[in-house]
């Protein structure tokens, strides 16, 4: 990596003035990224394995060191971050409660691009086409990344154009914010809703393609197989159900 750094030492590692509302794996687990008020965060860390014995257990080599701090100024929180892990990519995402989005080149430490009122709120969730283990995609299809905003729908974006390319909003979220990801051949997408159901739309039809239905409460999280037809959803109440295609069950 060719990440650029603004901190020589781990003695600035301090207290977040803000509560922590994002953090996740990045670069192949080599770092850490995690968000704060209206700032993101990259670190490094080192997790001590070696077995050493009672006495010594308390003098652990784990460490972690901030590599740099990067200030979204045209907002007063970050409300999403998405950053691939799965293999090397040098691009983050963050959305801002200005209902902003702005690209980051980590490689050379500072925002490539803006875009302003991606949606009519703040979006609450950013989710980039990462593929899987089994499947992979020629490069341009990694340019694709979803975003939605409560009231507001999912939307298809592509980097290399910088517009929305598509909308979904025939899921139901007027007051939560809901999650929406990619399936791993990234023809697909699923949404949760607020009407007790999942949506799974073909990204090339607004129109949804399946309603998962049988929930007791809000889905509130949807996942795709990493190889199989399924889905797996999650509700407020903690109910978790798989869904598979029936023509191959």
């Amino acid at each position: 990596h060719n990440f650029k750094s603004d901190v020589t030492t781990e003695k600035t590692n301090t207290l977040f003035a803000k509560e922590v509302t994002s953090a996740q794996f990045y670069y192949l687990d080599r770092f850490i990224l995690l968000s704060a008020g209206n700032s993101f965060y990259l670190y490094k860390y080192h997790i001590d394995t070696a077995k050493i014995d009672d006495i010594k257990r308390y003098l652990s080599a784990s460490h972690y060191k901030l590599v740099k701090e990067f200030v979204m100024s045209t907002a007063q929180k970050i409300t999403a971050l998405s950053a691939v892990n799965e293999f090397h990519s040098h691009i983050a995402l963050v959305a801002g409660s200005n209902k902003s989005l702005e690209v980051y080149d980590m490689n050379v430490g500072q925002c490539v691009c803006s875009l302003g009122d991606v949606h009519s709120r703040p979006v609450n969730c950013i989710a980039q086409n990462k593929g899987s283990r089994y499947i992979t995609h020629p490069p341009h299809g990694y340019n694709l990344f979803l975003t939605s905003a409560v009231a507001d729908g999912v939307k298809l974006w592509d980097l290399r154009t910088r517009r929305c390319v598509s909308r979904f909003t025939a899921h139901k979220n007027p007051s939560l914010p809901l999650p929406a990801t990619f399936s791993p051949c990234a023809r697909y997408i699923s949404s949760g809703s607020e009407d007790r159901c999942a949506y799974i739309y073909d990204i090339r039809s607004p129109a949804p393609l399946h309603k998962l239905s049988g929930h007791s409460d809000v889905v509130s999280a949807v996942a795709f197989h990493p190889s199989k037809i399924m889905v797996a959803t999650g509700t407020l109440s903690g109910e978790v159900k798989y869904f598979v295609n029936s023509r191959t069950a």
